[in-house]
This record gives structure tokens, sequence and C-alpha cells, in this order.
């Protein structure tokens, strides 16, 4: 069932909403992005980003871009994707397009999945590999669901029901999803402090549960808040985006960006600005659209 009307051509639309409290500590959000693109081929840019990712695809498949080349790859059914520390060669976007994505919180794929998230640092794999069967009847519902509305109701019935045989929710997750929040902004010391934990036990929890170190961590974070504020505000200069996300000074972002995406902020950008349905990729503040 295409959740989009027939005349919805050439454009695609995202719609957001929030997880209910029960499964805010595990799900910052879901997305739903449909349409029809009768052109060319969309070329999603895909930077070092923070957030953990399960995408079912109910139409045509996303295509993974091959480094180097032209050629593509289609990605599966449904997709789970790490966190990633580097520039991926990008999505190819085209033909029909009916996707819904559940956005996990830092540790909040582990905590559900049970998964190392060592496994799942800068990949993505058929998520029936990671996760087994119990994905089926999720993707039957999500496919038979008749509204964005009705998917997160699936999505969150079979969600819950996964909370209910976890142990109590783990304080590393917690520290996690704070720095989130925070975009960043607090030090590895400080978190492994309010832990009661050495900086290098709390290192490694932190990195079995996110799948990346917390300072580069902390970093990634960090330079997609600032890239979701210029996206959000394309008018605010970088140099105030970079003092109101604590770099030392725009030559910082500078180099920041350069590390995270392989290209300098302006020309990062204007890859990104024709894609709005899909700057939800790169947001770090809670959105609802729905």
């Amino acid at each position: 069932m295409l959740l989009f009307p027939w005349w919805l051509k050439g454009m695609l639309q995202t719609k957001m909403a929030l997880p209910s409290a029960v499964l805010r500590p595990y799900v910052w959000a879901y997305g739903m992005t449909v349409g029809r693109l009768s052109s060319e081929p969309l070329r999603i840019p895909l930077p070092a980003r923070p957030k953990q990712l399960l995408t079912f695809s109910f139409a045509d498949s996303y295509r993974l871009l091959c480094p180097g080349s032209h050629e593509t790859h289609p990605t599966p059914r449904v997709t789970v994707v790490g966190p990633q520390t580097h520039a991926q060669a990008g999505l190819s976007a085209f033909g029909i397009i009916d996707n819904f994505t559940i956005h996990f919180q830092p540790a909040g794929f582990h905590l559900l999945f049970g998964i190392p998230m060592t496994e799942l640092t800068d990949a993505a794999y058929d998520a029936y590999a990671v996760i087994g069967a119990r994905l089926s009847r999720m993707e039957h519902e999500l496919a038979c669901a008749p509204s964005f509305e009705e998917r997160v109701r699936v999505v969150e019935r079979c969600l819950i029901g996964m909370t209910d045989s976890q142990a109590s929710f783990d304080p590393i997750a917690f520290v996690a999803n704070r720095l989130f929040r925070r975009h960043g902004l607090q030090g590895v010391s400080a978190m492994a402090a309010d832990l009661d934990l050495s900086p290098r036990q709390f290192e490694r929890r932190f990195l079995a549960q996110v799948g990346i170190p917390p300072k580069l961590y902390a970093r990634i974070i960090r330079f997609n808040a600032a890239l979701d504020n210029k996206l959000r505000l394309p008018n605010t200069p970088w140099s105030r985006v970079a003092n109101e996300h604590d770099y030392y000074d725009q030559m910082h972002l500078v180099r920041d960006c350069r590390e995270f995406t392989g290209e300098s902020p302006d020309r990062f950008l204007a890859r990104l600005a024709p894609l709005p349905a899909f700057h939800t990729f790169y947001a770090t503040k809670p959105v609802r659209t729905d």
C-alpha cells in the first residue's frame, strides 16, 4: 500500500513524529519519506553522523553509490545503519519512494536488540541478518498500515513489547542520550565521573553500546548539530554557527567539516540544500511534522 496520492510527482515529502514517553530512552524519532521522482535520480551525500537507523522500503529502494564511479547497488528492503565516523559515497533515490525509518537514540538500538554496536559502526546491513525473523511481523504490519500515524502505532507496539523483556535502563545509555541532547558539549572525564567510572572503564562500556569512542562521538554530534542549525537557518553566518556550537573559531568548524564530509562547509551545504526531504538524516533537534 503506497501512502501518497497518485498525482504527487517530481517531489518527496517527509513526516516526522516523536516517540511515546516510554520509548524516548530508546528512540529519537520516526520518519516517513514518500513521493515519486520522475526525472534524474537524487544523490544524497552522507557525512559522518551519530544516529543509528532502521529503514523499511515499501517501493523502490535507495541505491548505494560506489566510491569513484557512477555504479550503484540496491540497498536491502529493510536496512540497519550504524553510526558513521566518516563520509560515505552516498545514496541515490529514484522512482517511487515509500520509506519508514526509526531513528534511535545513541544506545537505543543496542538496548533493544542486544547487538554490540562496534559491529555496526561505519556499516549498513540487511536488517534480517542482524535482528532476525522477529522483524517479519513488524515489516508486514507496516506495509499494511494505511497512514503514517498508524505506522507509528505499529512500531510502538512492537518496540514496547521488546522493552518489557529488558533489564533496567543502563546508565551509560542515559549519559549517551544526554550527550546527544547537549549537542556533544560534555567532556569524557565529566561523563565518567557522573557514573563513578574511570575514563577507561567508561570508554569501554560506551563503545560497546554506542559503537564510537565518546570523544569522537561528541565531535560528530557537535558537527551534525552545527549542520542542522545551518540547514534550518541558512542565512546564519558560519562564524555564528561555529560560536553557538562551541568551536574555537570558524576554521575549527571548517576542519571538522572537511574531516567528516571531505568538503568545505559551503560546498557540502550546496549539495544538501536541494534535498529538504533528507535533512532529517542530519537533524539533532526533536521535530514533529505529523
